[in-house]
């Protein structure tokens, strides 16, 4: 493993503009990310208890395919329900016993709508489908996804717990002040105090734009079309949202001498009589779809200034999927570097289909700041810790992992 340090890395904070994006909890594609790695996540606990470990498996690939529905003030008509979609490799046969993919998938559906959209109207238009595409190649023991025993599982795992692809995988130090914006005011909207004071549903988007010190904030906030009777009223419910927003913002940038000037839009698309109405509180339920990899970055926002990669943490094996792993770690390394040294960072780990977890190609930190022979002795420790990384991943819910991201 080599690790290299430059410098050129700078907070966003101190460049001269920044822009952030957070998608809400009732995002088609956020759904789409909690509802794959909460699988994967059910599917791993339930075979560690039942067989002491965790089977080979991948399904970040989950696809939420929306309602086909007739919207309209005060009501709505589902014409074609969501069709759900599990797509990936799955071990499914275990000491002659089947694994309950199917029921599992429904079971965890389920419970992501309705924890995520804050009610269970959605449920009964659902449609769940899995198709799983796991069998055998010489580029793996015959068993890795077909174990005949338990014990097989605990022989492959220790052959084959390497690197399972090539990848780039990106961490920062900090969110700057339009993410940290973006992720506060997305949280304030979804909370269930504001969703029962207005009848607004969790597909929230917020975009954050500074230049300078002037803060521009776009969000889209959606309402439930049966409890919204006519135009008057969601403008009425829309115009005391925005002065709700406005005084809240101002409180959380007071003290914030970076900006100076705070400006608010809401649902910008709106003309008089056609509005941003949504059944279930997500545009889920009006054709809209969510897949893996869409939605937020592993720390909770779109940062499109900041260094990332390609990859889709959400489904991946937490045992051995680097995809996963690396870029939790190059997360936390970068914030430890902020935490510990007082140095914003920028870190990239490269690794190699086949390395072991704990020695990638690569890791290459662009620091603000010479970080010195400290700075390499954390990207050691850090790395040092892929091949347990798994039992955080399995320990946290997504959901509240979801709910904690983003801070600074």
């Amino acid at each position: 493993m080599r690790i290299v340090t430059s410098l050129g890395a700078t907070h966003p904070d101190r460049a001269p503009f920044d822009v952030a994006e957070r998608k809400g909890i009732g995002h088609p594609d956020s759904l789409a990310d909690l509802v794959a790695d909460t699988f994967s996540r059910r599917y791993a606990n339930l075979c560690r208890e039942r067989f002491g470990a965790v089977p080979n498996h991948w399904v970040d690939k989950v696809n939420l395919v929306g309602a086909a529905a007739d919207v309209r003030f005060g009501g709505f008509d589902i014409r074609k329900p969501v069709d759900c979609y599990l797509f990936g490799k799955l071990t499914e046969r275990i000491n002659g016993a089947d694994l309950p993919i199917a029921d599992l998938f429904d079971e965890v559906l389920r419970e992501v709508l309705v924890e995520a959209l804050g009610d269970d109207a959605a449920l009964g238009h659902l449609r769940a489908y899995v198709n799983n595409t796991a069998g055998t190649a010489v580029d793996h023991d015959e068993q890795f996804y077909q174990p005949r025993t338990a014990g097989a599982i605990h022989r492959v795992l220790a052959d084959e717990s390497v690197a399972n692809d090539t990848v780039l995988c990106a961490g920062t130090g900090a969110p700057g002040v339009a993410a940290a914006v973006a992720v506060w005011l997305e949280s304030l909207v979804t909370s269930r105090a504001f969703r029962d004071r207005y009848d607004t549903g969790t597909d929230v988007k917020v975009m954050a734009v500074r230049a300078q010190g002037e803060l521009d904030v776009t969000a889209a906030v959606p309402f439930h079309p049966e409890r919204v009777p006519d135009w008057p009223a969601y403008q009425e419910r829309l115009d005391a949202i925005h002065g709700e927003l406005t005084a809240e913002l101002k409180r959380f940038l007071d003290g914030t001498p970076l900006v100076s000037e705070a400006r608010l839009c809401l649902n910008t698309k709106d003309v008089p009589g056609r509005g941003y109405l949504t059944p279930f509180g997500t545009s889920l339920g009006k054709g809209d779809c969510g897949a893996v990899g869409r939605g937020n970055r592993y720390n909770g926002v779109i940062e499109p200034l900041r260094p990332s990669s390609g990859e889709a943490p959400a489904g991946k094996n937490p045992l051995h999927h680097v995809g996963k792993i690396y870029t939790a770690i190059a997360d936390d390394l970068a914030r430890r570097l902020l935490v510990e040294l007082g140095v914003y960072a920028e870190v990239v780990i490269a690794a190699r289909n086949g390395d072991q977890l704990d020695r990638p190609a690569y890791v290459l930190i662009r620091a603000e700041e010479p970080l010195g022979s400290a700075g390499e002795a954390l990207a050691r420790e850090a790395v040092g810790s892929a091949p347990g990384y798994h039992e955080r991943f399995l320990s946290v819910d997504p959901i509240t992992h979801f709910r904690g991201q983003g801070r600074p």
